[in-house]
């Protein structure tokens, strides 16, 4: 048995063989339950369930499950590890962050309380004790706990000046804070978020002029976040300037966001609205949602999610943090994960509607289509208009290659927005793809060159309409001429490469047509179709052995079904000799995107 120490030595951040010797040892004792940790497509299993308890076990399935950024399994595991060894300085503090990113808050106050008593600093703990205390309203203990915690910290990282400017707000210091976070920072990014968090101090201060002036400040930047002109409009209006608050909305284009649309209405009937920070607790939470926002859009994925996490601890209610936090799971494809965070946002929250399509989304992504199109059906009924919901049921409709079912949504999306502009192009693109795959041909080719009249420098679409033009072998010059133009604008897309070289193998022009075609598989080696083109190309040069080989490739990659006999066939007895070649229409549209955004949702998916 491994004692203590030696497993300490082993798995100590500083052996730079950690990695390759915990894989090797993981291998030998078998732990398959470090494999299971890490498994999204199951629901997470409880800690009874796993066999392995030994103290490297538990520290392999928790460092397995962290890599995956399952933080809830990541977290159990180290938390046993811990228990076996709990002298164990690096999994106390490896299992400290994981309770906070996985939201266990009591067992990381416990933890948290064990690492400020070891020598050395501790600034996340010290940072959590904080909030503890300051949600318990002993604001002198988490002013010590905040400083005590930028002492470890990064001069030009502003959580803890942040966090002491709103202990000193609710002490009724909100002049001083005021001041505090007047003076620049070192970093730009954090003297914008400072001067945001300024106007929220001020509104909570009640101190008009100096959260007017620091919105303005702000505002006049034009952030791309929407929330900045949210708040700004809400300050207006709270402070009788409703005209003031319709015209930034407008201007800034936040009255298209869910909660500027809602404020929007309220301000039009007439109703006074909230600020958007109206306590010393929301203020402290959009701070760390704030940081946690930029942090995810920085690809800090782990920061982010413990941020987020603290938010909610702060401010459960925040439906903001929510959405946030799903996304982020979202993206790692933890969609589980991702539908359960969103199901807490609440039934009269303005983001409900884009939670549910988001779930939807994840549900399809789980494989769970039909929940996802009964759950967006049931919306579209409720909400005959929602643009975002229909246009997501065609996706997922699509997807499914359910095409006549994906149709009539994206009708009634196109009907209801009236003239197209040049961001609806995706609309007739994918409708096209819809009619094309369900022989409409002439509906089709109509869309398509819709699509091409709002935007022609969309590769996709050129591509999509020359291959079809080429393999009806009509207008061939015109194809060609579209292809080419895909070619200039994605130079590097396997699948409009293999259409230029299929133009060229229809033309019996063989030599152009390798040339072409071994490049497309080169991009995308594990496509079925474009394996089975340069097998055609090889067989017309000659060069049968290599033809082959390319077909039984093609045959391994799962190919449509009417291909497989197709394929079959020409490697028993090769292309006739007096071929006339044609295949199957296959050009892919473009990949959709992981998540919704608020003002544009998902249009697209691949057939």
């Amino acid at each position: 048995m491994l004692t203590s120490d030696i497993v300490r030595r082993i798995l100590s951040p500083r052996n730079a063989s950690h990695a390759l010797l915990a894989a090797c040892v993981a291998v030998v004792l078998g732990q398959a339950d470090a494999r299971a940790a890490a498994s999204e497509t199951k629901p997470p299993a409880r800690s009874e369930s796993y066999g392995g308890n030994s103290l490297l076990g538990s520290y392999l399935a928790g460092h397995v499950a962290r890599s995956a950024r399952d933080s809830d399994n990541a977290a159990l595991y180290y938390r046993r590890a811990l228990q076996k060894d709990p002298s164990n300085s690096d999994i106390l503090d490896d299992a400290f962050q994981l309770d906070l990113a996985s939201g266990q808050f009591e067992s990381a106050k416990a933890l948290a309380l064990r690492l400020i008593k070891r020598p050395g600093e501790a600034p996340i703990a010290y940072d959590f004790l904080g909030l503890n205390a300051f949600k318990r309203k002993n604001y002198a203990k988490a002013d010590e706990y905040f400083r005590l915690a930028a002492k470890g910290a990064s001069p030009e990282e502003p959580t803890m000046k942040l966090a002491r400017a709103w202990v000193a707000v609710a002490r009724g210091q909100a002049d001083r804070a005021i001041a505090t976070l007047s003076e620049p920072s070192k970093a730009a990014w954090a003297t914008h978020f400072e001067t945001v968090q300024r106007a929220f101090i001020a509104d909570v201060a009640k101190k008009r002029a100096a959260a007017a002036a620091a919105y303005k400040a702000v505002y006049e930047k034009k952030p791309v976040n929407m929330r900045i002109a949210e708040g700004y409009a809400r300050h207006l209006a709270v402070w009788g300037d409703r005209q003031q608050a319709l015209a930034v909305l407008k201007e800034s284009g936040a009255e298209e966001t869910p909660l500027g649309s809602a404020l929007a209405a309220d301000l039009k009937a007439g109703k006074k609205p909230k600020l958007m920070v109206s306590t010393v607790s929301e203020g402290l939470a959009e701070t760390f949602l704030g940081i946690g926002q930029v942090l995810a859009s920085n690809n800090g994925v782990d920061a982010a999610q413990i941020y987020l996490r603290l938010a909610l601890y702060l401010n459960p209610a925040s439906d903001i943090a929510k959405l946030e936090l799903a996304e982020i799971y979202g993206n790692l494809e933890q969609y589980r994960k991702a539908v359960s965070v969103l199901d807490a946002i609440r039934e009269t929250s303005p983001f409900r509607m884009n939670a549910q399509v988001r779930k939807a989304l994840y549900l399809n992504a789980l494989q769970k289509t039909d929940e996802a199109t009964v759950l967006l059906t049931a919306l579209s009924e409720k909400h005959p208009k929602e643009e975002s919901v229909l246009q997501t049921l065609a996706s997922i409709s699509s997807a499914a290659k359910r095409y006549d079912a994906a149709i009539p949504y994206y009708t009634r999306v196109i009907e209801m927005i009236g003239e197209p502009e040049k961001r609806h192009w995706t609309l007739f693109y994918q409708r096209g793809i819809a009619y094309e795959r369900t022989k409409q041909w002439a509906k089709a080719e109509a869309d398509f060159k819709q699509a091409l009249d709002l935007d022609p420098e969309q590769g996709s679409v050129l591509n999509y309409l020359g291959y079809s033009w080429l393999d009806q072998n009509i207008n061939i010059p015109e194809a060609f001429e579209l292809i080419k133009k895909a070619v200039r604008l994605k130079p590097n897309d396997g699948y409009i490469i293999d259409s230029l070289g299929w133009g060229y193998f229809i033309q019996k022009d063989y030599e152009q047509a390798v040339k072409h075609l071994d490049k497309a598989v080169e991009l995308r080696p594990e496509d079925p179709t474009l394996n089975d083109h340069l097998g055609d190309v090889y067989w017309r040069l000659g060069r049968k052995l290599e033809a082959k080989f390319q077909w039984t490739q093609a045959l391994s990659l799962n190919p449509e079904p009417e291909d497989v006999p197709k394929i079959k066939k020409k490697i028993e007895s090769g292309l006739p000799d007096e071929a006339s070649p044609h295949a199957e229409l296959r050009t892919q549209p473009e990949a959709v995107p992981a998540a919704v955004s608020e003002s544009q949702p998902l249009a697209t998916a691949n057939p």
